[in-house]
């Protein structure tokens, strides 16, 4: 039974990081890497240390203000770039559709899922 509900826990937490996994409708390739899709579910483990060094370097790149940089494209690239290891430039490179699509996974995991 212990068992049971275990395996059961372990699916659920699955089902659940899956909306953090995107599916780019358009590879993109950056400096000989080709990339199909984003695994986000690293954002679980960022701790308070991690996100002031992503707040920093985002108001060092010329990120707008300090009201809801959450909601920015800049702050969702650096966060992509801290969980998934791909170089920011990579980021900088994705079609715009997939880059608001990744920019609302990040407002989503910040302000919707809590």
């Amino acid at each position: 039974m212990e068992k049971e509900k275990k395996v059961t826990k372990a699916v659920e937490t699955d089902i659940k990081q899956e909306w953090l996994k995107i599916k780019l409708k358009t590879p993109v390739e950056y400096q000989g890497i080709q990339v199909e899709s984003l695994d986000l579910s690293g954002m679980d483990t960022l701790t308070g240390r991690d996100l002031n060094a992503v707040y920093d370097l985002y108001a060092n790149m010329g990120g707008s203000g300090i009201i809801m940089q959450e909601a920015t494209l800049l702050f969702a690239q650096l966060i992509a770039s801290k969980v998934s290891g791909f170089p920011l430039e990579l980021f900088y490179a994705m079609r715009a559709g997939d880059s608001v699509k990744l920019k609302n996974r990040v407002y989503r995991f910040f302000f919707l899922e809590g």
